[in-house]
């Protein structure tokens, strides 16, 4: 998640332009989101980060996850850890589910909640990106897709992946917080207003089919049984169309989003910033 400074429904131009990504080596160089999957070999202890709703200054909680828990984490660590080690700062990698997360959240913090960590080899086994597993960014899907882009609009409704394997929907409900900076503004409680657990997710080609038990409010999912845990299927494609715009919530005031339809309908999530 990504607060914001105020911004009206059409902020500037963001001008739009298709680009390219080199699967290799992105995020090497280029301001790439990407990421490695690891499962927990052990119960381990992560950082979670939330703001202050009196100054929006950080507040670090520490949370226990169970082994066997998928975290992702940063491919490339750009000399803030030794890259041998599974590490994240909590910037746009893959977060926890809130089922994970519930009993960190009160009513004197706002905000996603972004887990960090610096773990040992010892501490996770390196797994194969889930199929339900975004490629790259942080597994938060907004709504309006390319056209959102182009206004840059923060009132949309929001999907996130979680790395634990859950579906959860985001209804845009901003307020505003005051800081150091002047006021934020935050789009998202740290409550989903929805979630369900992922049961089985299908990958075929660029196509990728969730399946849970129960109907999730907020996006366009189909029933396919009547009974059993996969009675729901959510169709998520990648339709291999990067952007890069101009956005000054980003590094160098650039981002680029990659466009997916969810449920046949059109939604972005950020790949990258600050894009060279």
């Amino acid at each position: 998640m990504i607060t914001f400074a105020p911004s009206t429904t059409a902020d500037s131009a963001s001008h739009p332009h298709r680009t390219t990504v080199n699967t290799d080596t992105y995020g090497a160089n280029d301001g790439g989101f990407s990421t490695n999957w690891y499962r927990l070999n052990h119960a381990t202890t992560v950082t979670v980060t939330y703001s202050s709703v009196t100054n929006s200054h950080a507040i670090k909680k520490q949370l226990r996850l169970p082994k066997g828990t998928v975290l992702g984490a940063q491919r490339y660590h750009h000399g803030a850890a030794a890259q041998k080690l599974a590490y994240t700062n909590g910037y746009m990698t893959p977060n926890i589910s809130y089922h994970l997360k519930s009993k960190l959240v009160n009513d004197h913090v706002y905000g996603f909640g972004a887990v960090s960590f610096k773990l040992s080899p010892k501490s996770v086994t390196q797994i194969v990106r889930p199929a339900y597993g975004l490629p790259y960014g942080s597994g938060t899907l907004y709504a309006g897709g390319l056209n959102s882009i182009k206004t840059l609009n923060r009132n949309v409704n929001a999907i996130k992946l979680t790395s634990d394997g859950y579906v959860e929907t985001y209804r845009n409900q901003p307020e505003d917080y005051p800081s150091f900076w002047g006021t934020l503004e935050s789009h998202y409680d740290s409550k989903p207003n929805n979630a369900q657990k992922i049961n089985l997710s299908v990958k075929n080609g660029n196509t990728v089919e969730l399946y849970y038990q129960h109907h999730l409010k907020g996006v366009h999912d189909t029933q396919v049984r009547k009974t059993g845990n996969t009675q729901y299927r959510l169709t998520i494609k990648n339709q291999h169309t990067p952007y890069q715009y101009t956005d000054s919530a980003y590094a160098g005031n650039k981002a680029v989003a990659s466009i997916y339809a969810v449920g046949g309908v059109n939604y972005f999530t950020v790949i990258g910033s600050g894009w060279k």
